[in-house]
């Protein structure tokens, strides 16, 4: 399993990347339009909010792997051996509850949104919101793999 969520970690990393290109390179483009050309482009402002919202989507899901996200980290430093340990297993079980409380309301969010479509670039809007059941899946891999993780782990 840990294979898999490794490859699927390095696809949503190029994706991330690709998007931050991509949108760069669109806004780009809209502002040689605008100042340049006297003529805005219709779709580079929704296109651009698309990919930021794919971007962070996907880019948080890398980083849950390496234990990238903000924490508090101030009560594990101070508890050793067990206490640590089962602080730790608690607060990543939390985590994965709420992300798969994000996931549900995410397939929601794509199903209520599948009638509506996008005004510049017309296309349905639930393409855009399907960035959170990929990311929150995937997420909750990670975040799975870390705990098992700290179940193998020595003391």
């Amino acid at each position: 399993m840990r294979n898999f969520i490794d490859k699927i970690n390095k696809c949503l990393n190029w994706v991330s990347i690709i998007s931050i290109t991509v949108m760069l390179f669109i806004i780009f483009l809209q502002v040689i339009f605008r100042y340049v050309f006297h003529n805005s482009l219709t779709f580079s402002e929704e296109l651009a909010r698309y990919l930021f919202v794919w971007t962070v989507f996907m880019g948080s899901a890398v980083v849950a792997r390496d234990n990238g996200h903000i924490v508090v980290g101030a009560l594990v430093q101070k508890l050793k051996g067990k206490k640590a340990k089962y602080t730790k297993i608690t607060a990543y079980v939390c985590t994965m509850i709420f992300i798969m409380i994000l996931f549900y309301q995410g397939v929601r969010m794509m199903k209520l949104s599948s009638f509506q479509h996008s005004p510049a670039l017309g296309i349905s809007m639930s393409w855009v919101y399907l960035a959170i059941p990929i990311a929150t899946f995937v997420m909750f891999c990670n975040i799975l793999i870390l705990v098992l993780d700290v179940l193998h782990a020595k003391e």
